[in-house]
């Protein structure tokens, strides 16, 4: 019963894996700003944001390439591919992407503390103010996608760790026999 608890529950955490990382590519894709002088702003110019997206949708490949061998295990409690195989892709896979998605993360939410801080710093010389400027909006979407794009961290992490009790209690001898 354990078992088929933990295939339906790995099962539900890569659909909001990928949930929660195509909402961070949409979120991404959408935010644009425009100043007065007609300057625009996209997740295209700032490179920390583009490694953000890459992220995402490297998570959401990775977790929609998983999901019918996922779904085949909570249904049949057999893998679809005999062997070692797909217990060792699961367990260093999901150990991959979870790291890359804890990156992407850092690296969302540190671009995003940045950038805000310097062009408030910059509008705060010319006499304006961040707040009633177009690019808080920007920014605002920027922590988002970076607080989704945790979300999905937080999926994988545990992907990670129930990838790692099925290894074990699998009797696998490890990687390197």
């Amino acid at each position: 019963m354990a078992s088929k608890a933990m295939a339906i529950a790995t099962v539900l955490f890569r659909i909001f894996t990928i949930l929660l990382a195509t909402a961070c590519v949409v979120v991404l894709i959408l935010d644009k700003a425009t100043d007065i002088d007609g300057n625009k702003a996209t997740f295209k110019n700032v490179i920390g944001y583009r490694y953000v997206l890459a992220t995402a949708v490297t998570a959401a490949a990775y977790c929609l390439l998983q999901l019918p061998f996922a779904i085949y295990y909570a249904c049949t409690e057999k893998r679809l591919i005999r062997g070692d195989f797909l217990p060792a892709f699961d367990f260093y896979g999901d150990k991959l992407i979870a790291f890359l998605l804890a990156s992407g993360v850092g690296a969302g939410f540190l671009v995003t503390v940045e950038l805000s801080e310097f062009v408030g710093d910059l509008l705060k010389e010319l006499g304006e103010h961040l707040e009633d400027s177009p690019f808080e909006s920007f920014f605002n979407k920027g922590y988002l996608a970076a607080g989704l794009l945790a979300g999905a961290f937080l999926c994988m992490a545990v992907l990670s760790i129930f990838s790692s009790l099925q290894r074990t209690s699998s009797g696998s001898r490890g990687f390197f026999r």
